[in-house]
């Protein structure tokens, strides 16, 4: 007996490994209804909130790639401005230094016009000067010669011939600078 009785050990664990169809059939059914529902409940909410995610991502993405754009866009028309206020700045110097410049020629043209005014002023006020002096020395000189002449005829001599003496002097008298 201890010769069979492995092989009615073996037997037995035979029949406990057996073939229950209805047992399979019976637990594919429950995979399909499992699979149905986790289809139904989870699948489908997953794929929902997957595309949601996706659709989130991509209006992101497009959002950034809009602002990527936009700030292309800023930065050419900044660095066009800063061209701009260069050459505006370039224009105002330009042109403050052409304004400076006139204002320098204007300011020397005034000043040679007064210094011209003032040299001739002075001119007028010397000539004026040279012939007060001039008529002051020759109404001394009428004086002078009226007396000599007084004295060496003896007699008294008329305007009208002190004018006449005194013209005569006179231009004998400006002739050698002349």
């Amino acid at each position: 007996m201890n010769g069979m009785m492995p092989l009615l050990a073996a037997a037995e664990a035979l029949d406990v490994i057996y073939i229950n169809v209805w047992a399979i059939l019976i637990s594919l059914a429950n995979l399909v209804i499992l699979f149905l529902i986790l289809k139904k409940l989870l699948f489908k909410p997953v794929v929902k909130v997957v595309s949601e995610r996706e659709r989130q991502l991509a209006e992101r993405m497009r959002a950034a790639d809009e602002a990527e754009r936009q700030a292309q866009e800023d930065k050419a028309q900044y660095a066009a401005q800063l061209a701009r206020a260069g050459e505006d700045a370039r224009e105002i110097l330009k042109n403050a230094s052409a304004t400076a410049a006139l204002a320098g020629e204007e300011v020397v043209r005034d000043a040679k016009r007064r210094a011209a005014a003032i040299v001739q002023k002075a001119e007028s006020d010397a000539e004026r000067e040279k012939k007060k002096a001039v008529n002051a020395l020759k109404d001394e000189v009428a004086a002078l010669s009226v007396d000599m002449a007084g004295q060496i005829v003896g007699r008294e001599i008329t305007d009208k011939d002190q004018r006449r003496l005194i013209d005569s002097f006179l231009t004998d008298w400006e002739a050698p600078d002349a």
